[in-house]
């Protein structure tokens, strides 16, 4: 499906497919079979990085009303202009003719304008859908502009504005995202905003006089520019104790679980991609987990956890533990972190397991969306593809800038000649390296880097 979308064979918009174009495509497909929409929902409920809590809840309605009407005003100054133009368009006319009446011949101005007149009335009955998209979607979101960062976002449907700015990668300061702390306070430079929820949080007259807000009870009613804290790195992210429920535990090879919980809606947990939490049960133990998911969406955290022999929180999660059991997370921790400021392409290798920090890197640098290209190379240890070899085909088929290349356990002794071969070796020093893997592939790497002219800075190693 991803390809004829691709290839222009089914039409989308802002994600959604005609059903009438969707049996056209595939005569076959049996819609009313319950299965496929179980899988649908299945689908849309692992896709980690999409806040399935708002994407369901519609738009404020003061906020669709304004932006309406500041459409209508641009739509009115528009028109005014147009009326001037015709208006212009007629006294030219006029004296063109008045020219004319005093030649023999027609005058060559008026057979152009007659021409380019025609030419218009043609092009007036073409309709331009990417304008007619742009304006829907100028209807049904504002633009945030985060300083002094520079960072921007889109705020939709009746999302908060911190929920928006999560969701599109940003490490906004925030603590319980309820209305009760006040770490999510920014002030609003320009721009109209909103109160969705009550707060408990009370602010100052002197704050409120300065125009600031809590970002949990806001949402932008037009297109704003926001002052607002931003975690530069890991040591701007305070610790946190949060219990977990535990959601599903998957069995995707024999040796990897999958095991997604969830946090209370009060108390989320603030991190940055790449890092680790330690999980602890009671009477069992506790063990240091890297977080395979993306800080858009702080509520749903997943973890990938290798069954070794000797990690007791492992074996209890594979063999005795069931949906709904508590779980006790603290953390984060570790500094294998995006480097959000970088300009270049992204290169992520991930040797086994090391997937798991490297696809919360993936789906933050995707939900930033400022990479040009990705690259992700996975090594395994025997023949078999990755344990999520198929989720990786779906981000190479999907996404224009990202490339996927699953590698044999031997690319572990010439890891060089894969790179060599995959990347052009004359822009290898433009590109930001973050690698996942044991420590006897360091040497490797760093004297690849070497020969690449590669900075220090620009290659990050995550030992598993």
């Amino acid at each position: 499906m991803q390809q004829q979308i691709r290839a222009g064979l089914l039409q989308t918009f802002e994600g959604e497919i005609l059903l009438a174009d969707l049996l056209h495509a595939y005569p076959n497909a049996q819609i009313e079979d319950s299965s496929m929409l179980d899988r649908v929902a299945q689908i849309i409920e692992q896709a980690s990085f999409i806040n399935t809590d708002t994407a369901t809840r519609k738009p404020d309605n003061l906020a669709l009303g304004t932006r309406v009407m500041a459409l209508g005003k641009e739509l009115s100054q528009q028109q005014r202009l147009v009326a001037g133009y015709r208006k212009l368009l007629r006294e030219l006319r006029m004296e063109i003719d008045r020219l004319a009446d005093n030649s023999a011949a027609p005058h060559p101005l008026g057979q152009w304008l007659d021409e380019a007149e025609a030419t218009l009335a043609a092009d007036g009955d073409i309709i331009d859908q990417p304008l007619i998209n742009e304006t829907f979607l100028r209807v049904m979101t504002a633009q945030a502009t985060v300083i002094p960062s520079g960072h921007e976002f889109f705020v939709e449907g009746a999302d908060s504005i911190l929920e928006a700015g999560l969701r599109g990668g940003l490490a906004l300061n925030y603590g319980c995202s309820n209305g009760n702390c006040g770490l999510c306070k920014m002030r609003v430079v320009s721009g109209d905003t909103r109160k969705i929820r009550h707060h408990d949080y009370a602010l100052t007259e002197a704050e409120k006089g300065l125009g600031y807000i809590l970002g949990c009870s806001h949402t932008a009613v037009s297109d704003v520019v926001l002052e607002a804290d931003e975690a530069q790195g890991s040591a701007d992210i305070p610790k946190q104790t949060i219990p977990l429920r535990l959601k599903r535990i998957e069995r995707p090879s024999a040796d990897v679980l999958i095991v997604s919980t969830r946090t209370p809606r009060t108390n989320r947990l603030r991190f940055l991609a790449g890092q680790r939490a330690t999980l602890s049960v009671d009477q069992v133990g506790s063990a240091l987990y890297p977080i395979a998911s993306c800080p858009c969406d702080d509520m749903n955290l997943q973890f990938h956890i290798a069954l070794n022999p000797g990690d007791a929180v492992a074996k209890y999660l594979a063999e005795a533990a069931s949906s709904n059991d508590t779980l006790m997370l603290e953390g984060p921790n570790g500094s294998f972190v995006l480097d959000e400021n970088s300009p270049r392409a992204l290169v992520f290798i991930a040797e086994g397991i090391g997937f798991a920090s490297i696809k919360g890197l993936i789906e933050h640098a995707m939900a930033l969306d400022t990479a040009e290209q990705i690259y992700l190379f996975w090594i395994t240890d025997d023949d078999a593809p990755p344990y999520l070899n198929n989720l990786c085909r779906s981000w190479n088929d999907a996404l224009d800038n990202f490339a996927y290349r699953p590698l044999p356990a031997s690319a572990l002794q010439n890891l060089a000649d894969h790179l060599d071969t995959q990347l052009q070796p004359a822009a290898a020093s433009g590109l930001d390296f973050y690698i996942c893997a044991r420590e006897s592939l360091r040497e490797q790497c760093e004297q690849y880097a070497e020969r690449q002219a590669i900075p220090a800075r620009q290659l990050l190693f995550e030992t598993i």
